[in-house]
């Protein structure tokens, strides 16, 4: 059944998803992967608030797999957009920790240090990830001296 609540939530049929996962959900409420799927349902509908409990029970109750890395992502996005930029950070910062090389992470975390005006940290963070990720050839070209500048963003000369 859960495969058809995914299958559904891709499609964008929410409340046939929403159907099934209430089902599977009243069956085994601790059940991390409906947690997961029904904070996604909940997040597909730009509904962050609802979505944050389930995001957090799938992490309580142990989510491994693909999921796991997208709760971080997904949970510490919600808290974002809330407004919840400290709990975002310090969920962001747990998944990047389990997910070292997970750029989304890097990115959502990047934009708390901008919400809260950490706006050197941000854009470091945000250099440091397109340095590490891009294949762009203009980038590469230039790549030893925007690693140099990343470090010395208030330096002039």
């Amino acid at each position: 059944m859960l495969t058809e609540a995914i299958s559904l939530l891709e499609a964008n049929n929410y409340e046939a998803a929403r159907e099934i996962l209430d089902k599977l959900l009243e069956a085994d409420p601790e059940d991390s992967q409906v947690n997961f799927y029904y904070g996604s349902f909940h997040d597909g509908l730009g509904n962050e608030r609802e979505a944050i409990p389930y995001y957090e029970k799938a992490l309580a109750n142990d989510i491994q797999g693909p999921n796991r890395e997208m709760a971080y992502v997904q949970l510490g996005s919600s808290l974002r957009c809330i407004g919840e930029y400290e709990k975002a950070m310090k969920i962001l910062s747990n998944g990047l920790q389990e997910f070292p090389a997970n750029g989304a992470i890097k990115v959502f975390l990047a934009i708390c240090y901008y919400n809260t005006s950490e706006h050197e940290k941000s854009v470091q963070l945000l250099m440091t990830t397109l340095l590490d990720t891009s294949t762009d050839q203009s980038i590469q070209q230039y790549k030893r001296a925007l690693t140099y500048y990343k470090d010395h963003l208030n330096n002039t000369w």
